[in-house]
C-alpha cells in the first residue's frame, strides 16, 4: 500500500506528469485510482479527527496528474460527501471574489493548519476514470479543496503558499473539533521557522525552547 510521503521529501515539490488518454485504462492508473481511495476512506472514520476530504497523487509518491475530492463535504465536516477522481484537472476560471479558509494537509505535521485566502469559485475542466470530459464549476469549500489538491501536481504545500507573513496554526489533534469552530481567532501561532524546518527534514523541537507556540491573540 502507498502512504503519505513526509514533507522533507523533494518528491512534493515537483510537477507531476499529466496522464494521457491511452494510460487512463490501464491497470497501472486504475490501480492507483483505486489505492486512492482506500486510502481516503481509510483518513475518514473518525469525523472528530482530521478527516481526508480531497488527495492527490504526488502526496503519495505517484508523479501523475490525479486528485481525489470529496464534492459534497461541508467546511466544518458535519456532513460528508461523495469521492471523485478527477484526472488531469485544470482550473480554465477564478473568480475575483476571494474567500478566506483555513487549510491543512497530511503532506506536513498533522499539527500544523493555517488560514488563507482563495478564490471562492473556479471552472475546471478534468477526465474521469473513464476518460469522460469534465466540466463543471465549483465554489466555497468545494472550490478550495480543488485549489489545494492542484497545488500538490504543481509541486505546491499550503503553508508555502500561505508564505512567511501569512498566518499558521499548531493544533493538537484533541483540539480539532473547537479549531473547527474558532480558526479565525485561535491563539497557538506556528513560527515560520518551525514550518522550514520541517520542509528541510530537521527537528524543529528546539524551537519551543523560545515558546514560539505563544497564546498571544492575532
Amino acid at each position: 500500500m502507498l502512504h503519505f510521503l513526509d514533507p522533507c521529501d523533494p518528491f512534493l515539490s515537483i510537477r507531476s506528469h499529466e496522464v494521457s488518454v491511452g494510460e487512463i485504462p490501464s491497470p497501472e492508473i486504475q490501480g492507483l485510482i483505486d489505492q486512492m481511495f482506500a486510502i481516503a476512506k481509510g483518513e475518514r472514520e473518525d469525523l472528530q479527527k482530521k478527516v481526508a476530504i480531497g488527495l492527490a497523487a504526488p502526496q503519495i509518491g505517484v508523479s501523475k496528474r490525479i486528485i481525489l475530492v470529496d464534492v459534497g463535504v461541508d467546511k466544518d465536516r458535519k456532513k460528508m460527501g461523495e469521492l471523485k477522481i478527477y484526472i488531469n484537472p485544470q482550473i480554465v476560471w477564478k473568480s475575483d471574489e476571494l474567500e478566506e479558509g483555513r487549510e491543512g494537509c497530511y503532506s506536513v505535521d498533522h499539527r500544523l493548519s493555517g488560514i488563507m485566502s482563495r478564490p471562492k469559485s473556479i471552472l475546471l475542466n478534468a477526465l474521469d476514470r473513464d476518460g469522460n470530459a469534465i466540466k463543471q464549476e465549483f465554489t466555497g469549500f468545494t472550490a478550495r479543496i480543488f485549489q489545494h489538491e492542484i497545488d500538490h501536481l504543481d509541486g505546491i504545500l499550503f503553508p508555502d503558499r500561505i508564505g512567511k507573513d501569512g498566518i499558521l496554526h499548531w493544533v493538537l489533534e484533541k483540539e480539532f473539533p473547537e479549531y473547527r469552530k474558532t480558526w479565525q481567532s485561535w491563539p497557538v501561532k506556528c513560527p515560520w521557522e518551525v514550518w522550514l524546518a520541517m520542509k528541510e527534514g530537521k527537528p524543529f523541537e528546539f524551537f519551543l525552547d523560545d515558546d514560539p507556540f505563544s497564546k498571544k491573540k492575532a
